[in-house]
């Protein structure tokens, strides 16, 4: 509708224009005014859209807007007159419907009760029928990287969009790629462009088939002698068999030897595959272990059931004593069955004795913590039992004890008389349990190299809170920590404090072990003097 008052506002300004054109010089023309509001408001022609779709069922509908002009007016007094005649409804009615060929102009004069005459016209664009091709339906051994095409018989620019989407590398263009190995149909859309949501287009439909995309016998296969293997490569029974082994043509095939068997596969529609399939057959994995053996119960025996014919694998083991490993470690006397299982389910059991002689008997202590800080005089000792054939420790040693000067790995090596050897290690932590904390009686501030700090010092003191206090109880130092230490400088830092007594107290946590278990809360109090 605004455009339509727009038009009717130009019209008149060109009019007026024009009269203007045609007025001598020198002469004074007098036009009175024409309010935008009273020429916007004039009878036009109102319309449900401005174009049409050749070949489309439902017609353009057109109307005389007079309301627009008078409010009030009664319709059915009016008169109308359409043309050209011949290509509406319905010459005389107020409204219209039209169903164009190629693109007009529809006029109408309408005359009003009181004989007023307005007319006004409108052009509808037609744009042509056309049709879409989504071309031929796609019957496919494989569909991956196949790709449709879809076209249209009309020189126009149109927009494309396929659906589903599924398996498509771009659903608007009118030449995807199928990105997927799948059987769907597909609706492609071609819509003129520029028209709006109420555009004309046209659809067509396209089914692919993926035939044969592929063909696979399985995995390698174990069998035990006598069984009869099957393969079936599950496809139907119309398609054409070739197998390797020669004159065989049907679906499946037995096989009671080991060796490689090959398929050849077509489809009614000439697809071809091909695979191949290795089957072992065996009489059960094949063990190496002895019937028996000797060994020291210390460190024992490996005993490995892995089979020799890693080919049948992936194998089961079953030992009679528990693990379900191929390698188990054994230190004492006692007879062993294994049962092995390969992939085809076959069997092999066996059995070891094992005879397990004796091996020293002896224990060092476990891991600990000494401290050797706090007793420089006291000599830890490790001993084992003596009357063995040998002894031999990790630093050369070779008597049955052995001093422990600090933290470390201790391990020895004890050797019977029959040559079983046993072996223990134990791990030394250093460590003092007792907390020290250290504050000298008396320092000297006074520049010449010596005893110049109050120092804080100590051992195992986890949290620390340390406060010095002068003769007025006046808070003038605080530390946390080992290492800190005070200069006698005053809490503003702007000078020496004075040469005095001063009273320290400290509270203090401790770790009580090596794992790092913390104490309660120690007090601790003392003075020291600065002397200059």
């Amino acid at each position: 509708m605004l455009t339509r008052k727009a038009n009717r506002l130009k019209q008149v300004n060109e009019l007026i224009r024009l009269a203007l054109s045609k007025v001598a010089p020198g002469v004074l023309l007098l036009l009175g005014t024409v309010p935008l509001a009273e020429v916007a408001a004039q009878p036009y022609i109102a319309t449900s859209q401005n174009f049409f779709c050749a070949g489309q069922s439902d017609p353009v509908s057109l109307y005389c807007n007079v309301l627009a002009f008078d409010p009030t007016t009664i319709v059915e007094d009016w008169t109308f007159e359409w043309s050209p005649a011949a290509d509406v409804s319905d010459p005389s009615a107020q409204s219209v419907l039209v169903n164009p060929a190629y693109t007009s102009t529809f006029s109408a004069v309408m005359t009003s009760p009181s004989g007023e005459v307005f007319e006004d016209d409108i052009t509808i664009t037609v744009y042509p029928g056309f049709e879409v091709d989504g071309g031929p339906d796609l019957l496919l051994c494989s569909t991956l990287g196949a790709s449709l095409v879809a076209s249209v018989d009309i020189l126009n620019p149109v927009t494309w969009e396929w659906q589903p989407a599924l398996g498509l590398s771009e659903a608007t263009v009118s030449n995807p790629q199928l990105t997927e190995e799948l059987s769907q149909i597909y609706t492609v859309t071609a819509t003129i462009e520029g028209l709006g949501a109420a555009a004309c287009f046209a659809t067509d439909v396209v089914e692919v088939v993926s035939v044969f995309p592929d063909m696979e016998l399985g995995g390698d296969v174990v069998a035990c002698d006598g069984d009869v293997v099957t393969i079936d490569p599950g496809l139907p029974g119309d398609y054409v068999y070739e197998w390797s082994d020669p004159g065989m043509i049907s679906p499946t095939l037995d096989v009671t030897a080991s060796g490689t068997y090959g398929l050849t596969v077509t489809s009614p529609e000439g697809c071809v595959h091909s695979d191949i399939l290795n089957v072992v057959f065996t009489n059960g994995p094949l063990l190496t272990l002895e019937d028996s053996t000797t060994t020291c119960a210390s460190p024992g025996i490996l005993l490995d059931a892995m089979p020799i014919n890693l080919e049948t694998g992936p194998f089961q083991f079953n030992w009679s004593h528990g693990p379900n490993e191929a390698e188990v470690l054994i230190n004492e006397t006692g007879a062993y069955q294994v049962v092995v299982t390969d992939a085809g389910g076959c069997t092999t059991s066996t059995v070891v004795s094992v005879t397990a002689l004796p091996s020293p008997q002896f224990n060092l202590p476990s891991d600990t913590s000494l401290c050797f800080e706090d007793y420089p005089g006291i000599q830890y000792t490790f001993a084992v039992p003596a009357g063995f054939d040998g002894y031999l420790w990790n630093d050369g040693s070779t008597d049955n004890t052995l001093p422990v000067d600090g933290p470390g790995t201790y391990g020895v090596v004890v050797t019977n008389d029959i040559g079983c050897e046993s072996e223990q290690t134990i791990w030394v932590n250093g460590f003092c349990s007792e907390p020290t904390l250290f504050i000298p009686s008396a320092f000297t501030p006074d520049g010449d190299g010596l005893n110049e700090v109050l120092r804080i010092e100590g051992r195992n003191l986890v949290e620390l809170d340390f406060q010095l206090f002068n003769r007025w109880g006046n808070l003038v130092w605080q530390a946390d920590a080992i290492g800190d230490y005070w200069h006698a400088q005053s809490p503003s830092l702007t000078h020496y404090v004075q040469d005095e007594l001063y009273i320290w107290k400290a509270k203090y946590r401790h770790f009580t072990d090596p794992s790092g278990s913390l104490s309660t809360w120690f007090e601790a109090e003392g003075a020291v003097r600065v002397l200059r």
